[in-house]
C-alpha cells in the first residue's frame, strides 16, 4: 500500500483556506440575518431589566422610547397569564424561553418586536430606582439577546447617535396595564410605510381560540397591515401556514415574525390567509 504524505505546509494551507471560508460564511449569516440590514423602515428594541425600555427607531419618522416599571402587569402570552413585569425575567428562567420577551412586548404594544435584551443574572425586581433607563454600550454588547454582533453593532451607533431629547418618551404608563387600550391610543404610531401603502389584507383563521386570533390581529394591524377576517376552520394543520397567490415582502415578514411555512394556494377573502396551527397554543390568552 503506498502512502501519500501530504508537505505540512500545504496542510496548513488547506487549513487557513477552511478557516477562512467559515469566517466568511459566518459573517454572511449574520449579514443576511441581520434586522438592520434588511431595510425596514422601523425596527423595535426591548432592553429587559430594573428599568424596561421599549425602543422603536424608524429612518425618517418618530423614534419612541416607552419605559416600563417592573409593577406594570403583562399579559404573557403561551398560557401564563398575566404576570408582573419584574417577575418575567425569573418565568424565562424557569421556562427556558427567552423568546417570551419578544411575544410579551408585541402583545403589549402591539408591534412586532425584532430584538430583545436581557440581564446575564436572573433576579425579580420589585421597584425601579426612579431613574429614566437608557442602555449603556455594555449592555448591547455584553447582555443575553437575540441580537446577532452584526445588529449589536449597529444599534450601538443608533442609539448613540442620539440623545433622549430626540425621542418622543412616554413614560408613567397607567396601572393597570391594558394593552388593549394601549393599542387603541397608539395604533398607528408603529405603522411601516411600505406595508400600509400595498394595503394587503389578511385572514385569520383558528381552530378553537377567537381571542388569540384576535390578539395576533392586534399585532399584525399595528404593523400597518389590514386585518379584514377572523374565521373558524376545523382543517387546520398542527403548523402554522402564511398562504397567498404569489410571494412579497410582507408574506415574507409574517412568516419570518410567526415562524410559519409559506404556501401558495388560493386565497378569496384577502391577500393572504393565515391558518394559526400552533400559534393557537404558543400565543394563546389565559
Amino acid at each position: 500500500m503506498i502512502k501519500i504524505r501530504v508537505p505540512k505546509i500545504k496542510a496548513k494551507i488547506v487549513g487557513y483556506v477552511v478557516l477562512s471560508a467559515l469566517v466568511i460564511y459566518a459573517l454572511w449569516k449574520m449579514i443576511s440575518n441581520s434586522v438592520f440590514l434588511k431595510g425596514e423602515e422601523r425596527v423595535n428594541v426591548v432592553f429587559f431589566s430594573e428599568n424596561t425600555a421599549f425602543f422603536s427607531l424608524s429612518k425618517k419618522d418618530v423614534n419612541y422610547l416607552f419605559e416600563f416599571t417592573p409593577e406594570v402587569e403583562l399579559l404573557v402570552p403561551g398560557g401564563y397569564g398575566q404576570y408582573k413585569l419584574g417577575g418575567l425575567g425569573k418565568l424565562v428562567s424557569l421556562e427556558k424561553k427567552p423568546d417570551l420577551f419578544r411575544k410579551t412586548f408585541s402583545v403589549a404594544t402591539s408591534s412586532f418586536v425584532d430584538l430583545y435584551f436581557y440581564p446575564r443574572k436572573t433576579d425579580i425586581y420589585y421597584s425601579n430606582n426612579s431613574q429614566s433607563f437608557f442602555p449603556k454600550i455594555s449592555d448591547i454588547l455584553f447582555s443575553k439577546s437575540n441580537a446577532n454582533i452584526v445588529d449589536r453593532l449597529i444599534l450601538v451607533t443608533k442609539l448613540f447617535d442620539r440623545n433622549r431629547s430626540e425621542y418622543k418618551i412616554v413614560t408613567n404608563l397607567p396601572l393597570p396595564f391594558s394593552h388593549e387600550e394601549f393599542y387603541k391610543d397608539f395604533q398607528g404610531s408603529f405603522y411601516k410605510t411600505s406595508y400600509r401603502e400595498k394595503m394587503t389584507t389578511v385572514q385569520i383563521l383558528y381552530q378553537k381560540s377567537y381571542s388569540t386570533a384576535l390578539l395576533l390581529s392586534h399585532l399584525i394591524e399595528g404593523e400597518g397591515i389590514r386585518v379584514v377576517d377572523l374565521s373558524e376552520d376545523e382543517n387546520i394543520e398542527s403548523r402554522c401556514r402564511v398562504i397567498s397567490k404569489s410571494n412579497d415582502f410582507i408574506v415574507e415578514a409574517l412568516a419570518s415574525f410567526f415562524r410559519c411555512r409559506i404556501e401558495k394556494g388560493k386565497t378569496d377573502v384577502s391577500d393572504i390567509i393565515i391558518k394559526l396551527g400552533n400559534l393557537e397554543k404558543d400565543w394563546a390568552v389565559k
